[in-house]
């Protein structure tokens, strides 16, 4: 009896360790069950931070890189219309300009002092020419001086030519037509466009170094639309150049003001104007040999001589147009 309890005894002892065993098991299962939800859910949780963490930082990004492109739109906005204050100097005060207008005359005045001497009646006669029966005057008069002073007279001529273009004066056009009776087409032809480029160059200096805000206050409007021209022609701004030398949609003076406060380089402005003031001065310098013939515009500039410069003006243009066919396609 005795020993058939001890055999429950033990049994039950068994069982009971038994169950305990499968307890532990199950603890162990639940517990290494809870452990691995708990570091899914941390990943989860590190995965959801890291990418909050990614978006804020692109968010960042994208809110910096829009305040930059703003800022360079602005910039380019106003680049395009020449007022980008951080690559151009203040201007130089309007005295300045003044005292370069005063030093010029004088050059001019001491060069007219060592002259040769002319006639009385001669000297009442000479003057700017503001027409064709002004040039065909001077021709006449300062040609019977030229041989025995050439150079004094060729130096006067190139003077004064280059003094109105720097300060917009008109009556350089009359001046090239001069140039024929006095020098001929082998000098006169690259005489004019020497002094010419020489002029409109200075003249697009005074006006970057000291009447860009004045230039600014007198012309807003034309400046508006040059400056709208020359954005759309930046990738060939040279050929542009040259076309509107050729071409009339421009005066040359407006073109000389402005090109510097719209960020024409000065060498593309130089270079252009030469070349694209050539087909109208040989034109000019040509008609002057015979200007005595002359009676009217129409003697110089007909038919064949505007398609001719038609012409030449397409062909400046044309690597803009071909490029912008390429773009489209």
């Amino acid at each position: 009896m005795e020993i058939e309890n001890q055999n429950i005894n033990n049994n039950i002892n068994n069982n009971i360790n038994i169950n305990n065993n499968n307890n532990n098991i199950h603890s162990n299962i639940n517990y290494n069950i809870n452990k691995g939800n708990l570091e899914k859910n941390n990943n989860i949780n590190n995965n959801n931070i890291s990418t909050m963490n990614k978006n804020n930082i692109n968010n960042i990004d994208n809110k910096n890189n829009s305040k930059s492109n703003n800022n360079k739109n602005s910039i380019n906005n106003n680049k395009s219309f020449g007022l980008y204050s951080l690559e151009q100097p203040a201007p130089l005060p309007l005295w300045l300009l003044v005292i370069v207008f005063g030093v010029s005359i004088s050059v001019i005045a001491f060069l007219f002092l060592n002259f040769p001497s002319l006639s009385p009646q001669h000297k009442q006669l000479i003057r700017l020419p503001k027409n064709f029966k002004d040039v065909k005057l001077l021709s006449d008069i300062l040609s019977q001086y030229t041989d025995d002073n050439y150079f004094i007279v060729i130096t006067t001529f190139g003077v004064i030519y280059t003094f109105l273009q720097a300060f917009s004066i008109p009556g350089s056009v009359f001046l090239s037509f001069l140039s024929g009776g006095l020098f001929g087409l082998k000098v006169g032809f690259p005489l004019v466009c020497f002094v010419a480029t020489l002029g409109a160059t200075l003249s697009y200096l005074i006006s970057y170094y000291i009447g860009r805000n004045l230039v600014r206050k007198l012309f807003p409007d034309k400046l508006k639309l040059f400056s709208d021209s020359l954005s759309q022609k930046r990738d060939n701004l040279f050929n542009y150049i040259v076309f509107l030398r050729i071409t009339p949609f421009l005066p040359n003076w407006f073109i000389n003001l402005a090109s510097p406060l719209l960020d024409v380089p000065i060498h593309t402005f130089a270079i252009g104007t030469f070349i694209g003031i050539m087909p109208a001065t040989f034109l000019a310098v040509k008609a002057g040999i015979q200007i005595q013939n002359i009676q009217n515009p129409s003697d110089i500039f007909d038919l064949k001589s505007i398609l001719t410069m038609a012409a030449l003006a397409l062909l400046s243009i044309l690597p803009t147009l071909i490029q912008k066919k390429l773009k489209v396609n």
